[in-house]
This record gives C-alpha cells, sequence and structure tokens, in this order.
C-alpha cells in the first residue's frame, strides 16, 4: 500500500470512530476543532480539493470560523455543509442522521423549475402531500420567500455545476425540522392561492427512502410503452439489481426500439455500470479512460446477456450523476444511443464516506478523473444530450413527471433511438 493510501486509509478509520461519540461531544470547542481538523486532513489526502495553497487557506479559516461560532451539533454541521458545499464538488457533503438531521428532512414532494420558477413535479399520494398538487408554483416556505428559500439551499448543496448543485437545492426546497410539517404557499395551476402543509421525513443526498415518493419507483420499472418500443428505468447502480435488469431487458429485447431512463439515477457501483454497458455493445471495448493519483488506466464494458441490439435511446437530466452520466456518455461516444433531456450533473469522481459525532455521514471524492473516448471530461462539465427536452408546467400539472406514457421526454426519446 502506498504512504499515500496509508494515510487516506488511517483518516478514513479516525472519522468512522466518531460515529461511536454522541453528538453532545460537539458542545466542547476543542472537540469541534479535532473533528475539523480530521476532515481538512482527509480532503488534503485528495489532492483535487485544494489545487491552490490560497484555496486551502480560505477553506481552513472558514472551518476554523464555524468551529468557534458554533455552540452545539445543529450549528456545527449546518456551518460544515456550508463550508463544505463551497468547494464546489457534486460527491462532497454531509448526510444526516436522526440524532443530528443537518436540514436534509423534506417532504414526499419533486421539485422542477421551469422558467426559472419552482413548480411542484410530484407528490405522494395521501396525507404526506399535504395538499400539494403537480403544477403547483411554490410562492413561500415556511413564511420565507421560494427565492430566499432556494438561496439558502443553493448555499446548503454539493454540486460540481451549477445546474446540478440547483437541481439539489430544489430538491430540498422545502427541507426543514424532521416530522414537522412545511407550511408552503403556491398558485395552483388555476391561479388560486393556497396553503399547503406536507409532512418531512429523513432523505439523503442519494435519494434513499424513495420508496415514501409515491410518483418515484425503488425497484427497476420496465413496461411496453407501444407495440414497437419497450422502457427500463434504472433507479441506481448498485450490483444486485444486475440480475432484475437482465430479466427486465429479456423481456423487451424482441421491440425494435429502448428508451433507458436514468433521470434521478446518482450513480453507484462502476463494476454494475460496465455489465450494463455489456447488455448494448458488443466485445470489451474501452468506455472511458481513468487516471488517479498519476496511474491511467481504463473502463471496459463486461460482456452480458441478453445483449440489445435495436435502437436506443438514453433519457437524463440534471440528478443523473456518476456512473450514470458515464454509462449516458459511453454509449452515446460509441453511436449507440442517443440522448435526450437535459444535460447531466457533471459529479463523476468516485465517492467515499465517513462518518462523524452523532452518526453524520461526510462524503468526499477520490482524486479520479474519468474522461470520455475523445478526452472530454465528464466532472464540472456534465454531459449535454443530443435533444434538450424540459417539462412544462402543463405537463406538470396533468402529472407527466414518473409517467412514462405522459412524459415528453420519453416520448421524442421513443422516437430518436439509434440503430
Amino acid at each position: 500500500m502506498r504512504s499515500w493510501q496509508l494515510c487516506a486509509a488511517l483518516l478514513a478509520a479516525l472519522l468512522c470512530a466518531c460515529r461511536l461519540a454522541p453528538a453532545r461531544v460537539l458542545q466542547d470547542a476543542r472537540y469541534r476543532a479535532d473533528v475539523a481538523d480530521r476532515l481538512l486532513s482527509t480532503l488534503d489526502a485528495q489532492r483535487h480539493y485544494f489545487p491552490e495553497p490560497q484555496r486551502r487557506e480560505a477553506f481552513a479559516k472558514r472551518l476554523a470560523d464555524v468551529v468557534r461560532s458554533s455552540r452545539d451539533a445543529a450549528q456545527f454541521y449546518d456551518g460544515l455543509a456550508r463550508a463544505l458545499a463551497s468547494l464546489g464538488e457534486g460527491h462532497t457533503g454531509l448526510s444526516g442522521s436522526d440524532e443530528v438531521p443537518v436540514g436534509h428532512t423534506v417532504p414526499p414532494v419533486a421539485i422542477l423549475e421551469v422558467d426559472g420558477v419552482p413548480i411542484v413535479a410530484g407528490v405522494a399520494p395521501g396525507l404526506e402531500g399535504g395538499g400539494l398538487r403537480p403544477g403547483d408554483e411554490v410562492l413561500a416556505v415556511d413564511g420565507v420567500s421560494a427565492r430566499d428559500a432556494l438561496d439558502a439551499q443553493v448555499a446548503l448543496a454539493a454540486g460540481s455545476t451549477p445546474h446540478g448543485r440547483r437541481a439539489r437545492a430544489l430538491a430540498n426546497l422545502l427541507a426543514g425540522p424532521m416530522r414537522l410539517p412545511a407550511r408552503v404557499a403556491v398558485r395552483g395551476a388555476d391561479g388560486r392561492t393556497r396553503l399547503a402543509f406536507p409532512l418531512r421525513f429523513l432523505l439523503d443526498d442519494e435519494g434513499q427512502d424513495r420508496f415514501r415518493f409515491g410518483f418515484l419507483r425503488e425497484e427497476i420499472v420496465a413496461l411496453r410503452l407501444d407495440l414497437a418500443t419497450g422502457y427500463i428505468a434504472l433507479p441506481d447502480f448498485q450490483e444486485e439489481r444486475l440480475d432484475t435488469f437482465a430479466q427486465a431487458l429479456a423481456g423487451l429485447r424482441e421491440l425494435p426500439r429502448l428508451v433507458l431512463d436514468l433521470r434521478g439515477n446518482p450513480g453507484g457501483r462502476i463494476r454494475a455500470m460496465q455489465r450494463v454497458a455489456g447488455h448494448f455493445l458488443e466485445g470489451t471495448p474501452t468506455l472511458l479512460r481513468f487516471r488517479e493519483n498519476g496511474v491511467e488506466d481504463t473502463v471496459r464494458s463486461t460482456p452480458a446477456t441478453p445483449r440489445y441490439s435495436g435502437r436506443l435511446a438514453v433519457v437524463v437530466d440534471e440528478r443523473t450523476g456518476s456512473a450514470a452520466e458515464l454509462l449516458a456518455a459511453a454509449l452515446r461516444d460509441f453511436g449507440r444511443a442517443r440522448l435526450v433531456g437535459t444535460p447531466t450533473s457533471g459529479s463523476a469522481r468516485t465517492r467515499h464516506t465517513a462518518f462523524l459525532p452523532g452518526g453524520v455521514a461526510f462524503h468526499y471524492a477520490a482524486e479520479a478523473e474519468f474522461h470520455r473516448r475523445d478526452g472530454r471530461t465528464v466532472e464540472g462539465v456534465g454531459v449535454v444530450p443530443d435533444d434538450v427536452v424540459r417539462p412544462t408546467r402543463e405537463d406538470l400539472a396533468a402529472g407527466a413527471y414518473g409517467d412514462p406514457y405522459r412524459d415528453p421526454a420519453v416520448r421524442r426519446a421513443a422516437s430518436a433511438g439509434v440503430d
């Protein structure tokens, strides 16, 4: 093991040990300073965070201000979250716990921005949605204007691109105290204003607990859009999904067109992505080039059955990240798929996780770079689709979000596949 790897492993082990410590220890300024020092040392081991000494000095000063001004775990972690967001790296940030929510408790509601205005896209059925309806324009959250509430969430959101960061901020627009209803002023599609009170739940930055969201699927979705077109939605790239994906594809492989929906897919395991690529590409071609700590390597497709050879289109959006956007880029670069939707998040490094007092998860990105076949990077840029399709407010009000039969991006993709 190289010295830098040993150092990083020891630092991660120290941070993981913090998981055993309750959040109340952070009332001690010396302990807060110790946690901040360990966090900074962990980032130092990944050299991409501070390419210039001045940037590290500014970040260290910001951490020192957070340590000095905090009095409890909630204040400390709020300050840390804001400091980490300022680094502009999509895999870097905090995920709360039951003991310390860190502000990421949100109702089961999806919000998209349409022409600069936050619009409710999807709502869980029943009481949890608190009376919100698709197509509602968000005017205020807990007495704060939607614009100011969004600005506050942008300051807390991690993101390697402005649009990726804004998408996460929109997802957390209704965040607040856990288990307390949000007070949301909206203007409905009918032009009338009213109040809604959706209930808040803990939701981490990768969308876990998405089973609470009636408009999103926790599992793979496979169906026929019409007699000639299949549709598969893949929520993430975890290896335990691979057999299910293969079974879903087997049921659709004879159709001449297929839509692969990667919207909202935050990524996952590169090995899983390689296997999924193997269903659409012959042999073991090089998908991407990989460089970490001066060592270069390639990421190749892994042969998989069944193999689909019909016309393929992939749907992406600002929440398509990491392994998901890397797959989309590779299929596009091979001329195997046409991309439809909106630009991906541009957060394409590998991610590590350690734990802080109170069970709060600290995510940070390894010094890794993935390059497309022509040398372009995905990190900090994203992948721009061939056909940019954004939903309108009328689409959302009609229930198009999460419904592949009504979704305009899916409809466009169904007619845009590549042979």
